[in-house]
């Protein structure tokens, strides 16, 4: 007559062992590796990807540890981020869409001449584009995030006085926009990562390149730079983003809590970083022996705003429902500058 009691509690032990099992294994830690591209002391990365990863990992109540490769640690060529995610070697990816055209068609709109003005509108509307839908080529991914970089300038090692110095100086470019754009004004575009720039210029290979402030500096191309021409093209579109298959592997209080930490909040945090960080290169920029800024006159402004304008206009009309897309990234502008 005891067999009956000893099978019951030997059930009862086993079931105890299958709950505690299946306790340990939903609460043990899940561990994501971050591949970002640019250099771990760019100011992007110090204030807004870094500060991500803990508010996630704080979010979650330790669930998750996202390990950072900063840098290019897991590869550093720009356009091989998502194959990287593809391929397994990176769970979330700091990417470059430019960099991917055929993937992403639409990502043209934030690198339009005179539309967003800082980085911090420039990101939000980015963001709201995309999480919207407005943009084709991110329905297999999760974007935790899109952001934007200041309006890029023109740097240089040789004069930029006035547009028509432009003419004929090898520009490097990121995107078929952007070529256009410097076809504009006369110049030879060169396309090439942005990794590649500071050895491209000291060995005469460009002559010149757009780009912000704060990535002159991150990049280590101010070293080679001393001409600076401030005429602003468009800006350059980033994203945070996982395989949709990636991230819905995780559980739901992990994806919950990189919902929360990311989109439009960490937009507005990336950009108020780059803003600030750009103000201050720039007056670093000033103060430092050998640079020239030069500030366009009203008719060359003039002259550029013309070109840009044209450009601009031709592109747009050769896309995919181009109007449409130009127009509704404007009036995304206009209703964050009115909040």
């Amino acid at each position: 007559m005891r067999f009956p009691r000893i099978a019951a509690v030997l059930a009862a032990t086993l079931a105890t062992a299958t709950l505690a099992a299946g306790t340990a294994r939903a609460e043990e830690v899940i561990d994501l590796k971050f591949a970002v591209f640019t250099p771990e002391q760019e100011i992007t990365y110090q204030e807004a990807i870094k500060p991500w990863v803990q508010a996630v990992e704080e979010a979650a109540g330790g669930r998750v540890r996202i390990q950072l490769f900063p840098g290019g640690t897991l590869g550093r060529d720009g356009s091989k981020q998502i194959k990287m995610l593809n391929d397994g070697v990176a769970d979330i990816a700091f990417i470059i869409p430019a960099y991917n055209p055929g993937l992403f068609p639409d990502n043209w709109v934030i690198e339009l001449p005179d539309t967003s003005r800082t980085a911090g509108e420039g990101s939000v509307a980015f963001w709201r584009m995309v999480e919207s839908g407005r943009l084709r080529g991110y329905d297999g991914f999760e974007v935790l995030s899109m952001v934007a970089t200041s309006p890029y300038l023109l740097h240089g090692n040789k004069p930029m006085n006035r547009v028509a110095d432009l003419k004929g100086q090898k520009i490097r470019i990121a995107g078929k926009l952007e070529q256009q754009c410097v076809e504009a004004v006369g110049g030879v575009p060169v396309g090439m990562p942005i990794t590649k720039i500071p050895e491209s210029l000291s060995r005469g290979i460009i002559d010149a390149t757009p780009m912000h402030y704060a990535a002159l500096y991150a990049f280590g191309i101010s070293s080679a730079t001393k001409h600076h021409y401030h005429a602003a093209l468009g800006s350059m579109p980033f994203g945070f983003v996982m395989t949709r298959e990636r991230f819905e592997a995780l559980p739901e209080d992990v994806q919950k809590a990189m919902e929360a930490e990311g989109g439009e909040k960490l937009a507005r945090i990336f950009g108020a970083a780059m803003d600030a960080e750009n103000a201050r290169r720039l007056a670093e920029t000033e103060a430092a022996p050998g640079q020239t800024i030069v500030i366009p006159t009203a008719e060359d402004a003039a002259a550029w705003s013309a070109a840009m304008a044209g450009c601009s206009d031709r592109f747009v009309a050769e896309q995919e429902n181009g109007p449409a897309l130009a127009a509704a990234f404007k009036a995304e502008l206009d209703r964050i500058r009115a909040e």
